[in-house]
């Protein structure tokens, strides 16, 4: 049975329900703006899924969530290997209890550049007790200046997944939120002998990021993010005569991020520049 059709006006999950009742094999492609994946059919079981770099489980849940784009099953044998064992009703359960889960995450987490500072060093041995592989990698990650977003990228996991366990090691007490991220004027730094290379913060931005985490202390350069998203690091130094919500840069800087004074920038403190 071959058929196809917009999301947005059938439900995904009664598509699989219905090549499950048909014993259908062959693949269900689903194509939407964001998300492109595959779910492998035999005899009417799932048994396999591919999903943006995600395989098994991980993309299945995924591909059962959209609820945007077009799908077109295809009638074809293949030789896809089983990934997935469970059935297409504890599938679809389980994708539901996912989103379920993820929207009370995400009344907590609101967005992906929120920045984690672990409370646990797992470098020492014996703390590292009671956490499993993934976790521990997380608490590694996770050091006060990479954003989630970031971590997504560079993990095999879906995104569910790494929210899931940040959300988790949070509400145990494992990871504190912090937050560093200033919006700040810029004003033009044109002091004779001032560093052409270096930028000016107050003293209160600079203790702000302190009173999150003495981690932010020692910290001497900070990334700017510009409206036309420029971006780099820049050193950075505080003084006390910058006024409070204002970043005072060079003019060669300023040049350099396509920035004019009364434009606003995003400013973070970097632990380990690049």
């Amino acid at each position: 049975m071959a058929i196809e059709g917009s999301l947005e006006s059938v439900d995904i999950q009664d598509i699989v329900q219905l090549l499950n009742i048909n014993h259908s094999t062959g693949l269900l492609h689903i194509n939407g703006s964001t998300l492109k994946g595959v779910l492998y059919y035999r005899d009417g079981d799932i048994i396999h899924a591919a999903a943006e770099g995600l395989n098994g489980e991980s993309a299945v849940y995924i591909l059962l969530g959209q609820s945007e784009g077009h799908f077109n099953f295809e009638i074809a044998e293949h030789q896809a290997e089983q990934s997935i064992k469970r059935t297409i009703h504890d599938l679809v359960l389980e994708t539901a209890r996912r989103k379920d889960t993820i929207n009370k995450i995400r009344a907590s987490i609101k967005h992906d550049n929120v920045v984690f500072l672990p409370l646990v060093d797992v470098r020492i041995p014996h703390l590292r007790k009671g956490f499993n592989d993934f976790e521990l990698q997380l608490l590694g990650q996770l050091d006060g200046q990479t954003e989630i977003k970031n971590i997504i990228e560079k993990r095999k996991e879906s995104a569910f997944e790494v929210f899931y366990v940040i959300y988790e090691l949070e509400k145990k007490g494992f990871l504190k939120r912090v937050d560093i991220y200033k919006i700040l004027e810029v004003v033009e730094f044109k002091k004779l002998f001032g560093k052409s290379h270096e930028v000016y913060l107050s003293t209160d931005t600079t203790a702000e990021w302190t009173n999150q985490s003495m981690t932010y202390a020692n910290c001497n350069v900070v990334e700017i993010r510009t409206q036309n998203n420029t971006f780099g690091q820049v050193s950075m130094v505080e003084k006390s005569n910058i006024e409070h919500g204002k970043i005072a840069i060079p003019k060669g800087i300023m040049t350099q991020f396509e920035v004019r004074p009364g434009d606003k920038v995003l400013v973070k403190p970097i632990l380990h520049p690049s």
